[in-house]
């Protein structure tokens, strides 16, 4: 029965596989023209940067051909037409904005800032902190700091208790006395965050030393440590402090004009950091640390801005090794920087959030085009005095800007109707912080299509933009938008935003 079985199944496993291999030619090409329509929904576009490319005299021309099909390119080619549209039909081409003939509530300033504002003004009356919660604690001292109202008789009180965290963004006003007896009077071994900026007067060597040499690890639990400003520190002090925190993942070396190429070698090396920042440190020629950050597998955060030394094939090869960790990334003033670099930064970080390319004026077009088809979940982008074009700037966020929370376009001259458009259409979901100070080729149209688009917008500075008239400030529908820089005590709105 099975040999006759299998007699009679044979035709017909034949008649099937003849008509399978009839069609699968033809579903093959069906699902493969699906596959091709669906896939840049999907798609997070990579473009290998090998070394040898970057003395490639035609490598701009050629991605330009590579990626003529990617979002940016698709962007560019419907705000062409736009464009175009407009020159032909200047009448046509309104964004159809017309101011609101409500009168507007007028946004009272937050109970919470005004209660942190006259605690500020009578900061010498303070008597204790004792009972604050620690986040309101932290904001009441960043304010006396940066009001000059901080003192150290305050500074005991902040630190009474088993404060784990210190916020001191301004230390200029203190002495190398007062730092230690600070250290003295709260138990460094439940220190996790340590904030001392602007402590080159009060934080030499030794001061640190001291604090130090109590024990093997006298900072068991530090896990972020910023010294910013600490112009007198050098190298002599970060080996030893390397080893009595072995948990530390974030230092901040900001304008320690001291430490040298030797002292970020040796972090990197006892060291398993998350987060760098060595902004405007000249002694530091960052090639000669490039192969200690290329070993750090964990680097999610560098801050290398004002940098002399960075240069196109240090940011290549780093993002080569480091991107796809990469979460922030500030190389503003870094003028040596080119497309190449930026081209570099789209291909390698996918995940990046945060990136500042301010005041970098070898950069063209091409990088925008680079960033929006690499780097497709940025929540902060800033691009203050570069040479980009309007049209380029509305192609990126009408490809990749709608994550966006923050954007910085201060002093971009090009800005103008299509950037409008685009940031009221791609960012209106959640744009937070918008930098528009010193583009006076916006209108009163423009800015208040994209305010009233806005509904999340909070901040808007607009700085240096005389071309402003009342018919925007009164006459845009945003009641939740603090416009700062066109009227008022800069000063006070600036603090106010901070709240």
């Amino acid at each position: 029965m099975d040999g006759e079985t299998g007699e009679e199944r044979r035709p017909m496993d034949l008649r099937n596989w003849h008509h399978e291999r009839r069609w699968r030619p033809y579903r093959a090409d069906l699902h493969r023209e699906v596959a091709r329509l669906r896939a840049p929904g999907f798609a997070r576009y990579r473009v290998e940067v090998r070394k040898d490319e970057l003395d490639d005299p035609n490598w701009e021309a050629e991605a330009d051909e590579e990626e003529s099909t990617r979002p940016f390119s698709a962007a560019m080619a419907t705000i062409k037409k736009r464009v175009e549209s407009r020159k032909s039909n200047p009448a046509g081409d309104v964004l159809g904005w017309t101011p609101s003939s409500r009168q507007r509530l007028r946004r009272a300033p937050p109970l919470l800032h005004l209660c942190l504002m006259s605690l500020v003004k009578h900061g010498e009356e303070i008597e204790s902190l004792e009972g604050i919660p620690d986040d309101l604690k932290h904001k009441i001292v960043s304010l006396l700091c940066s009001n000059r109202k901080m003192n150290s008789r305050i500074l005991r009180t902040y630190l009474n208790g088993s404060t784990t965290e210190i916020h001191l963004t301004d230390c200029s006003w203190a002495s190398e006395d007062v730092i230690q007896d600070a250290f003295t009077s709260c138990n460094i071994n439940h220190l996790r965050l340590v904030q001392l900026d602007l402590s080159g007067r009060c934080m030499p060597d030794y001061v640190l030393q001291t604090v130090l040499d109590k024990s093997q690890y006298s900072f068991p639990s530090l896990v972020t440590l910023s010294l910013k400003g600490a112009y007198r520190l050098t190298d002599n002090v970060l080996s030893v402090l390397a080893s009595s925190a072995p948990s530390l993942k974030s230092i901040n070396l900001g304008k320690c004009s001291l430490i040298t190429s030797c002292g970020i070698i040796s972090l990197a090396e006892k060291l398993n950091l998350a987060e760098l920042y060595i902004d405007n440190c000249q002694k530091i020629d960052v090639m000669q640390i490039l192969p200690a950050l290329e070993t750090m597998e964990h680097l999610e955060v560098l801050s290398v801005a004002g940098a002399s030394t960075v240069c196109d094939t240090f940011i290549s090869r780093l993002m080569h090794a480091c991107g796809y960790n990469m979460r922030e990334l500030i190389v503003a003033d870094c003028q040596k920087l080119t497309t190449k670099s930026v081209r570099a930064i789209g291909a390698n970080c996918p995940n990046l959030c945060l990136l500042d390319l301010q005041r970098l004026n070898q950069l063209n077009d091409l990088a925008l085009k680079y960033l929006a088809n690499g780097c497709r979940s940025m929540t902060t982008l800033k691009l203050r005095q570069n040479l980009f074009s309007d049209e380029a700037i509305a192609a990126f966020l009408e490809a990749s800007g709608g994550s966006l929370i923050e954007l910085s376009l201060n002093s971009i001259a090009k800005v103008e109707h299509q950037t409008a458009i685009a940031v009221a259409y791609a960012c209106h979901s959640n744009l937070q912080n918008l930098d528009l100070s010193f583009c006076r080729q916006l209108t009163d149209e423009a800015l208040g299509f994209i305010v009233d688009n806005c509904s999340r917008l909070s901040i808007l500075k607009l700085f240096g933009c005389s071309q402003v008239t009342e018919q925007f400030l009164e006459g845009h529908s945003n009641s939740q938008v603090r416009v700062i820089g066109l009227t008022g005590s800069i000063l006070d709105e600036m603090e106010m935003s901070k709240v």
